[in-house]
């Protein structure tokens, strides 16, 4: 089964009307895993409960799925502040460490800010989030009140999550993942490929090493801008090119088709993407990472 006949058999129990109209924004050339708030005020119009609509696209959400390892398919879907609803699945990687793979709840969060969304309100998952995503999540504006919707229970806020949490003010950050200032990025090279990587990184979020960095993969039909994301527990953070994979795997686009690929990053920063970027885009296509120091 394809992935458009995975995610329009993922709605098949949706109210008719429901149904056609989803089966038509997935068929859409332009379906990025994301309904507009007017889309979602449509959906609403028959079954007014936004609860409800989240949980019941989470298998949308799994048809995203690539858990070649696990064999374990998670789903998030967000809501955002604007009204907007998005979706994320869980990303794995043959021959690459485990810590390379790609939680459900960063791909959710990842796909939200793509859109320029600065806050989520609630996140309905397939099953309960890792530590690893809790931490992930507590980087966001008003963490603690982001409302949880797991399978058969009842809504829960993070903070009943990650009770005792260490977050960004612990080390004195008073920005959050989604919503901080841009960085200063000066580029004066013409490529475009370079200029969208410098693009991501003057929207990445790295308060604790000041180390900003964008990717950007071109593929045959569209490019794809990766920004990392960094946390303040250090492991969760995710990468540029992460990022930029999450968008490329949501709009229905192929790895293989990736045509080049460019990482840009400050010359004076302490941390660095590009030795486990290269790694990672090696093992999953033939195409180089470039890599540009600003």
């Amino acid at each position: 089964m394809n992935n458009l006949s995975q995610q329009l058999a993922s709605i098949e129990n949706f109210p008719l009307h429901q149904q056609r109209f989803l089966s038509q924004l997935i068929q859409h050339s332009s379906f990025n895993a994301s309904f507009s708030a007017a889309q979602v005020a449509t959906l609403l119009s028959e079954q007014p409960n936004i609860e409800q609509l989240l949980t019941d696209l989470v298998p949308l959400a799994q048809s995203y799925s690539v858990s070649p390892i696990s064999n374990f398919k998670v789903g998030a879907v967000a809501l955002a502040k604007s009204g907007a609803i998005y979706l994320g699945a869980n990303m794995e990687f043959f021959d690459q460490a485990l810590n390379q793979s790609i939680h459900a709840e960063q791909a959710v969060i990842s796909n939200a800010w793509h859109h320029d969304e600065t806050q989520l309100t609630k996140i309905a998952v397939s099953a309960s989030p890792c530590g690893h995503c809790r931490q992930f999540m507590n980087e966001l504006v008003d963490a603690g009140a982001l409302e949880i919707l797991l399978p058969q229970q009842s809504p829960v806020t993070l903070a009943s999550l990650l009770p005792l949490s260490f977050g960004p003010k612990d080390l004195g950050v008073n920005q959050n993942l989604m919503a901080s200032d841009k960085n200063n990025i000066a580029n004066t090279n013409a490529d475009e490929l370079i200029i969208q990587a410098s693009n991501g990184a003057q929207l990445s979020y790295s308060p604790y090493s000041k180390s900003p960095s964008g990717i950007a993969l071109a593929t045959k039909s569209a490019v794809y801008v990766g920004r990392y994301a960094e946390n303040c527990a250090y492991n969760p953070s995710l990468s540029p090119l992460q990022s930029a994979l999450i968008a490329l795997h949501l709009a229905n686009d192929k790895i293989s088709d990736i045509t080049q690929a460019v990482l840009v990053e400050l010359k004076s920063a302490p941390v660095s993407q590009f030795p486990t970027s290269y790694s990672l885009l090696a093992q999953l296509c033939e195409v180089p990472l470039k890599h540009q120091r600003v």
